[in-house]
């Protein structure tokens, strides 16, 4: 057999086109999720190494899948967008006959969904910093531009704790974005896609 035909070798091919297309991150959690599917293919007597991709069933995923009951849902997801690449990655280089409606339907039916947590924040330590922020912006300097900047801190910080935005939305935010009559700001989001945020007035 051609080594260049392997399971293995294909694999690392797909991981080399996501870690030059995306990130050296995205990279690695994608190897990470691709040599836990090797691990199960080795399993199931089919060494990546040396089985031919040719001869990879679609069976695999539902394998997998059944393999990743020991991992959180949220890892079971991240893991079967990985495999789901990589059978996208065999069709479009008709390196085996795939059925991606199936693949999708498998991994649709079986994935566990991961359930929605709500974040725990330690509201003391927050009503800490909102304290010192209402405070300095009360401290008497002789450097203007030191004032200045503590204005902007507070300023800062209370609209991230009245809004609920992000770090990032907020520094992205334009005197545009900002309805001060209505009390609300416009952001954009991922896609473009836009948000009405309530504030105080």
């Amino acid at each position: 057999m051609n080594k260049k035909s392997s399971i293995s070798y294909v694999i690392d091919e797909y991981i080399n086109i996501v870690t030059s297309a995306r990130s050296a991150n995205t990279g690695r959690t994608y190897r990470n999720a691709m040599n836990s599917f090797k691990h199960m293919l080795a399993d199931h007597k089919l060494p990546p190494d040396s089985t031919p991709i040719s001869a990879l069933p679609e069976d695999t995923v539902s394998w997998f899948i059944a393999s990743l009951k020991i991992y959180s849902p949220t890892s079971e997801r991240l893991y079967l967008t990985a495999l789901a690449g990589f059978y996208e990655y065999l069709s479009s280089e008709r390196l085996c006959e795939i059925n991606l409606p199936r693949i999708r339907l498998l991994i649709r039916q079986r994935a566990r969904k991961p359930g929605q947590r709500l974040p725990q924040f330690p509201f003391t330590n927050i009503e800490k910093i909102l304290e010192y922020a209402i405070y300095i912006a009360r401290l008497s300097t002789r450097d203007l531009c030191a004032q200045l900047i503590n204005y902007r801190d507070r300023a800062f910080l209370l609209t991230l704790a009245d809004t609920g935005l992000r770090v990032h939305e907020a520094c992205a935010l334009r005197r545009g974005d900002v309805d001060w009559n209505e009390g609300r700001a416009i952001i954009i989001g991922k896609g473009n896609q836009q948000a009405v945020v309530r504030f105080s007035i």
